[in-house]
Order: C-alpha cells, then sequence, then structure tokens
C-alpha cells in the first residue's frame, strides 16, 4: 500500500538522521585550518566572527533544540548553520532530513537538488532524495535518483531494493523482477528481496516461480513468517496438506508465531475441525489473554461446539469492551438460553436497539424466548413493534403468525399473514402459512389457490404438493395428478403424513392392497393421530374386513372423541361380522 511505503521512507530517513544526530559529537562539523603568525605579530581574534564557528555554534543549537523535540527552532538553527557554511555537504543533508522529518518534504528536495547541484557525485544526496520523491510518489524521478546512487555506489542491497519496489509502483515489473534477481544471485541472504521476487512473480501470474521462490526464502529463513503466511495462502489453493505441513513446520520453527497459528486455525475452521481450531486459538490467547478478538473467535467455537457454560464466560468478558457490543449481547443470550437461563437471556437482548443492524435477529430470539418463558403476549407485543417500526422481515411475520396461531388468534394470524404475503409474495413459507390458514378458516377454495400459488414459484415444494394431493382425493377430482403429487411429495420429504396422503389417494383409487400398505405404516409412525386411524378403518371397511374397522373407528374416537361422523361409521358396520 502507498501508506505502508510513505511510513517506511519516513522510518528509514529518520533512524539514518537520529544516527547521524547523535554520531555527530564525535565527529568535527567542518575542517578548519589554524592561523598561522608569528608570535610578536600575534593579535586576539573573536572565533565568534568568523563563518565556521558560527556553523558549529548554530549546529550546536540544532543539536540541543533537537533532543528537546522543539523542532521548529532546531530547524531555524539549521538552516543557519547552512547560511554560515554552505560549502558543508553534511550540513545540507542533515537540513534535508530534518525537513522531511517535519514532513516538509518540499523544502528537503530543494535542500537536496542545492547539495547535488553543487556536489553532482554525492550518491547519499542522490540515494536520499529518490527517498523523498517516493514518499511524495513520484517514482519515476525516485527511479532517476536511486540509479544515479547505484551508479556512483554500486551493488548496496537497500538501495537496490528501493529500486526495485519504485520500478514496481510503475507497473515496470519485468525490471524489478531482473532487478531483484541479480540481487539474490549475488547476495543470496537477502530475505527481503526473495520475499518481493516471490510477490511479483505472483503479479506478473507466475505462481510456479513464485512458489519456488517462497520455497527457497524458507530453506533459508524457515521461520520468516511472512513467508509462510504469503507461501500457505497459495498453496490452500492448491494443495491443503501441504498447507498444513507448511503451517505446523513454521511453529515447530517458531511455537510463539501467532499469525501462523491463527492461519492454521482458519484452516481448520474452514475443515469443520472445530476442535483442533479451538487449540490454536487458545494456543494463541495465551500469548495474548486480553486479545478481544481472539477470545471472541474462541467463544463462537465454543457455542458451535455447546459449549455453553464456556462461551458465556468468555462472552461476558466481551460486554466490558465497547467493539462489537450488540452482536456479543446475540451470542450471550444463545448462551444463556441453551442452558436454561431464560430470563437472563432476556435481559441480556432488550438493550439492543433498533439502529443495529442485529436488531431483527435479536427481535426474533427475545420473541422466541419471552415464548418459551409462558410470556407469550409480551412475544406477541415485541413482533408486532418490530413491525410498526418498519422491520418487514419474513421472519418477522412468520413467528407472530405462528404465535397468534398459538394463542387462538386466527383472525389477527389471518391479517398478519396476508400482510406477509403483500410484502413477500415469493416467500413460499408464508404462502404455505397463509394457506394453512384459510383452511383453518373453512376457505378451502383460497386455500388451494395459495398452494398452487407456492408450486409456480418452487414445483419441489413437499407440504403444498402433498395439501394439493390430499385435497383432491378428499373431492375425489384428478386423482391421478394426486398420485404423482403424493409421490413427489414422499421422495421429497420422507414423512408419515404424507405416506397417509398417498395411501388415501391409493385408497380413492380402488387400489387397497397398495393403500393398506401405505396407511398402516403411516399408522405406524403415528399412532396417536385420530385422523389416519379414521382412514384405516374406511380401508378395512372397503376391503369387508370389519373387525379392523372396527378397532380403527375406536381407537379414532379414543383420541379424538369429536371426531366428525366416526361414530356414525362404527355403528354402520355389520354387527353380525363383529362377533
Amino acid at each position: 500500500m502507498i501508506e505502508d511505503r510513505q511510513q517506511t521512507v519516513l522510518l528509514q530517513i529518520f533512524l539514518v538522521f537520529f544516527s547521524s544526530i547523535v554520531l555527530f559529537g564525535c565527529a568535527p562539523l567542518v575542517s578548519r585550518t589554524p592561523v598561522q603568525a608569528p608570535e610578536d605579530s600575534f593579535k586576539y581574534q573573536s572565533e565568534l566572527a568568523e563563518p565556521n564557528a558560527k556553523a558549529l555554534f548554530a549546529f550546536s543549537q540544532f543539536r540541543l533544540l533537537g533532543t528537546e523535540n522543539r523542532w521548529e527552532e532546531a530547524i531555524l538553527a539549521l538552516e543557519r548553520a547552512v547560511q554560515f557554511d554552505p560549502e558543508t555537504d553534511y550540513l545540507q543533508m542533515i537540513l534535508a532530513k530534518a525537513y522531511l522529518h517535519r514532513e516538509q518534504p518540499e523544502k528537503s528536495i530543494a535542500s537536496l537538488k542545492k547539495l547535488l547541484a553543487k556536489s553532482p557525485d554525492n550518491y547519499e544526496g542522490h540515494e536520499l532524495l529518490g527517498d523523498v520523491y517516493s514518499y511524495q510518489q513520484d517514482f519515476s524521478a525516485a527511479v532517476e535518483h536511486f540509479r544515479r546512487a547505484l551508479e556512483l555506489s554500486p551493488g548496496r542491497e537497500p538501495l537496490l531494493m528501493r529500486l526495485a519496489m519504485a520500478l514496481a509502483r510503475l507497473e515496470r515489473k519485468d525490471e524489478a523482477i531482473s532487478l531483484l534477481e541479480g540481487l539474490v544471485e549475488n547476495h543470496p541472504d537477502a530475505i527481503l528481496a526473495r520475499l518481493s521476487l516471490a510477490r511479483f512473480y505472483l503479479e506478473k501470474g507466475l505462481p510456479e516461480k513464485a512458489m519456488t521462490a517462497y520455497q527457497q526464502l524458507l530453506d533459508r529463513e524457515p521461520a520468516q513468517q511472512q513467508a509462510v503466511l504469503e507461501y500457505g495462502k497459495l498453496l490452500e489453493q492448491n494443495n491443503l496438506t501441504q498447507a498444513f505441513e507448511l503451517y505446523q513446520s513454521a511453529l515447530v520453527q517458531n511455537p510463539l508465531a501467532a499469525a501462523v497459528r491463527q492461519r492454521l486455525a482458519q484452516l481448520y475452521l474452514s475443515r469443520q475441525q472445530l476442535d483442533e481450531a479451538l487449540e490454536q486459538f487458545q494456543a494463541v490467547r495465551r500469548q495474548f489473554p486480553g486479545n478481544l478478538q481472539i477470545i471472541g473467535r474462541i467463544a463462537l467455537i465454543q457455542l458451535e461446539l455447546e459449549h455453553w457454560a464456556a462461551a458465556e464466560a468468555d462472552l461476558r468478558l466481551l460486554l466490558d469492551a465497547p467493539q462489537h457490543q450488540d452482536q456479543n449481547r446475540y451470542y450471550l443470550a444463545m448462551a444463556l438460553s441453551a442452558q436454561g437461563k431464560t430470563e437472563e437471556a432476556i435481559l441480556v437482548l432488550q438493550p439492543i436497539p433498533s439502529a443495529s443492524s442485529l436488531y431483527p435477529d435479536a427481535v426474533l430470539q427475545l420473541a422466541y424466548l419471552y415464548n418459551q418463558a409462558g410470556q407469550q403476549a409480551q412475544a406477541i407485543e415485541t413482533l408486532q413493534q418490530a413491525l410498526a417500526d418498519g422491520f418487514h422481515q419474513p421472519d418477522i411475520y412468520y413467528y407472530l403468525t405462528a404465535f397468534l396461531g398459538d394463542q387462538k388468534q386466527d383472525d389477527e394470524a389471518l391479517a398478519i399473514a396476508q400482510a406477509a404475503v403483500a410484502k413477500n409474495p415469493s416467500e413460499t413459507r408464508l404462502l404455505y402459512q397463509l394457506g394453512v390458514l384459510y383452511e383453518k378458516s373453512g376457505d378451502r377454495q383460497r386455500a388451494v389457490e395459495a398452494m398452487e400459488d407456492i408450486l409456480q414459484l418452487d414445483t419441489a415444494h413437499a407440504d403444498a404438493l402433498n395439501f394439493l394431493a390430499y385435497d383432491q382425493a378428499e373431492q375425489g377430482i384428478a386423482l391421478d395428478l394426486a398420485l404423482a403429487r403424493a409421490q413427489k411429495a414422499l421422495e421429497l420429504k420422507p414423512s408419515g403424513y404424507i405416506i397417509d396422503t398417498l395411501g388415501w389417494v391409493l385408497f380413492k383409487l380402488g387400489r387397497y392392497a397398495e393403500s393398506r400398505e401405505r396407511l398402516e405404516e403411516a399408522t405406524r409412525l403415528h399412532p396417536e393421530d385420530a385422523v389416519i386411524r379414521e382412514h384405516l378403518g374406511d380401508l378395512y371397511r372397503a376391503m369387508k374386513l370389519w373387525p379392523l374397522a372396527a378397532e380403527s373407528y375406536r381407537r379414532a374416537l379414543q383420541l379424538d372423541p369429536q371426531a366428525k361422523g366416526v361414530r356414525e361409521k362404527l355403528e354402520s358396520l355389520p354387527l353380525e361380522e363383529l362377533k
């Protein structure tokens, strides 16, 4: 990134600058020739009147003011030193670095240009000017001065690196690669050069060369963390086994390589190896016990593993931090709810504001918890308030409709379901809910229409197929279509109720042997369902299996004494055949 490069350049320059200031006290600023005069002609002269002495005094002021961090005054003193001694390159260099330290690159450039006009072969001046131009992102000018510095002082590794970086910024990757290849050939231990070379190979679409460069780097320095991370990411795209081996080997070399350990943990997570991922994150946590991000990752894994108490403990720690409060509350409520701490979970969720992106999910969980706590009215009110506040997510409608239905508020439930479908006409869940409510209200035609609408959106909706197949069987119409629908529904969603529908359609088609097989299976799966018992009784009656029919009808009446028409069917059976 550009910002990273600027900071690197500033840091390099400042370190050189600071070192120069510290070391300067060990060497004279300028070479001064003593005045030679015969003893008899000697007369006292004040050295403070000489420019060199004034330069030295001003530079001394600069050093003292700089150590006190009084940089504006320090630079003024240094400017005076240069005025008194304009011929000393060293003063010009220090002034250029001081300007850059104070983020005044234009003044730094002017100072360096003045120096190079006087001393064009000063390689340090060219190098520093290249750095300043890089800081300003004028990479063309930077390249020019880096090259000139290398002509004057060939083979310097750091300078070759900076030239390669500037060329890369100019999208002259081939030149940068060629330069770095030569650099690593002449300086095999140039680790940063090898790392940059691998990156440039990748950017040029040469992954094989990049992998070779990374491997050669790691052969020389196995614990180089950045190389491990970048090479590992490349391996993850092609060979996960090698990526695992790389990370594990790197951790043997350096067990404290936290970034590598986190990458390994992520890899375990991608393969759903939660215990292994947790182990890695916990190792990082031991290094950085106060790292909230790591604590958060561990808490989420604990939730996945259903380690509710451990997740609760970590999520409570996160509540003390200002970041991600809503998310932490949401997950903490999940951990509490799973432990049966419903009231605590409610208290944790309540502060999540409607402005939060998690608010719709929090509302749903809060309503669920209210319902679990026996506070059905509060659950309904919570969801109604969310709708009033403009949150129209399908789940909010769905659960509000369900809760209203559970409270026998069928008219309100139907009104909400109608509004839900109007807002979300493509939501098959809501359409199915609406169809069921229409049937419950006695409006069978509109229920059928809702189910047909579902099949227009999703031909593989098992419940709608089952509903329509059963309706057709009840009416005795389009039985071949009903059979196809029931068979498809059962294939999509094996269920005792769908088996009952299939058996009932077969019964209506007069295929009694097949119907018996299905209805008896449905009865075994749902022995307490009165309707299925009635269907089986009707089949036995049609097959003239009178005792079996009577037994099925009696059981249906035990399960539902108000079952319409069942008693009449039982009483209509021939008594003589029941003896």
